[in-house]
């Protein structure tokens, strides 16, 4: 730009005792554009030029005049006070009527519209704000999305203000052109002067007002946006405190520091077996090692209180051959009946793991029924055979009806109960 013109813009702000914030405010820029035009860094656009002329009363010509050009009589549209009835009123930025109220500035407050405080992401003033002056956001991981939104808002806006502004200019250019022609049959005297000068002047103030009633609209719509947004990022914000609570509450009990018996207990127990193997002991000595997982299982388990971190199956192991082999060393004729009748053990393991489900949900049919059955129907059958030989056959060769068939019963019983409780 002219460095006649950036020192006239200077001086006729000087003039009229404002800062460079409040001629900003009062055209709708940043305080840095206004800071870019006076140091011949920038050229303000055709509106702007127009609403500094309005401001300071002058003509389009005499504010754009250089010394090297001759001052004439303004050819384009006067925006003399005498002309259209200047007041102090805050200049506000013309927006075409036939844009809604939610294409307009989305994301700021009426506020922020008054004192042009913030100004939209896709504005086409975001230019003239200087990179020093640009904050980081410090958006938390869960509001991500929305900030991603508004961003795309913003582009969105920017593009329809840099199109309205076109349409403006566009509009305002073929006005001077019809001016022009007017003053060349002789008729711009009369449209200065004249009625018509009123009239032209009567349907600006008309527009103005209606301009002022949908930027009061757009403003309550603003702020009813930004009380929502604040009560969706409130909510965002507290959720994740609440995970964060949860998460460092189970770290903390995770990191329980152990005790001193927790550290050397492998090492009792690997002690413990040395000293089995010259006494003869090393077979049922072996299942020493299998308490260790029983050891750390159980007290989680406790500390928890959840029997399901129990190592049932490895407890079945250890019970079935440490008993087993004590009894081969001390009463080797016992451990026959052992082996055969408790490899039954191992059947409970599936009722373990149903059974506490079954009692937490309120829900027997989660339990493993048809594993029961079996179990009662073999286990009896083999004790009682041990001691009576005929009641054990007796027992095998009848009982097994009523078992089995007690099955399905169980289950069509209880479905029927829970389905008539539901209703």
């Amino acid at each position: 730009m002219n460095i006649e013109i950036a020192n006239r813009l200077q001086q006729m702000r000087k003039k009229n005792n404002l800062s460079q914030e409040e001629l900003a405010a009062k055209i709708g820029v940043s305080r840095q554009a206004v800071s870019k035009w006076e140091r011949a860094e920038a050229s303000p656009d055709t509106d702007n030029l127009i609403l500094l002329a309005k401001l300071y009363g002058i003509s389009l010509d005499e504010l754009v005049r250089t010394d090297n050009q001759p001052e004439t009589e303004s050819q384009g549209i006067s925006l003399k006070k005498d002309d259209y009835g200047y007041t102090e009123e805050p200049v506000k930025e013309v927006i075409p009527e036939n844009y809604t109220d939610e294409e307009i500035y989305p994301g700021r407050s009426a506020q922020d519209i008054e004192t042009n405080n913030s100004i939209p992401q896709g504005s086409p003033f975001g230019a003239d704000i200087d990179d020093e002056e640009k904050k980081d956001s410090d958006v938390k991981p869960e509001a991500e999305d929305f900030a991603k939104t508004l961003e795309r808002a913003g582009r969105a806006i920017g593009d329809v203000i840099n199109a309205a502004g076109k349409k403006v200019e566009e509009g305002l250019k073929k006005a001077d052109e019809e001016k022009r022609k007017a003053d060349a049959n002789n008729f711009g005297d009369e449209r200065r002067s004249g009625s018509n000068s009123g009239e032209w002047e009567e349907k600006f103030e008309q527009g103005m007002k209606k301009f002022e009633a949908k930027m009061e609209q757009f403003g309550e719509s603003m702020n009813k946006m930004g009380e929502d947004i604040d009560r969706k990022v409130n909510a965002a914000f507290a959720d994740k405190h609440e995970e964060d609570v949860h998460i460092h509450k189970k770290h903390k009990d995770k990191n329980e520091p152990a005790t001193l018996l927790d550290k050397l207990f492998p090492v009792l127990i690997t002690f413990l077996f040395l000293c089995s193997i010259p006494l003869n002991l090393a077979h049922p000595g072996w299942t020493l090692f299998l308490l260790i997982p029983l050891y750390y299982t159980t007290k989680e388990a406790v500390r928890k209180r959840n029997p399901m971190i129990f190592c049932y199956p490895v407890f079945c192991v250890w019970f079935y051959c440490a008993i087993g082999g004590f009894l081969d060393v001390f009463i080797p004729g016992l451990s026959d009946n052992w082996y055969g009748l408790m490899w039954l053990i191992f059947l409970t393991i599936p009722l373990f793991y149903t059974a506490y489900p079954a009692v937490k949900k309120r829900n027997p049919l989660i339990f493993c029924y048809p594993v029961l059955c079996v179990l009662v129907y073999l286990g009896v059958g083999i004790f009682l055979d041990m001691l009576w030989e005929f009641v054990g056959a007796w027992w095998l060769s009848i009982m097994w009806a009523p078992i089995f068939l007690s099955i399905p019963v169980y289950y069509i019983v209880l479905s029927h109960c829970r389905k008539k409780k539901n209703l």
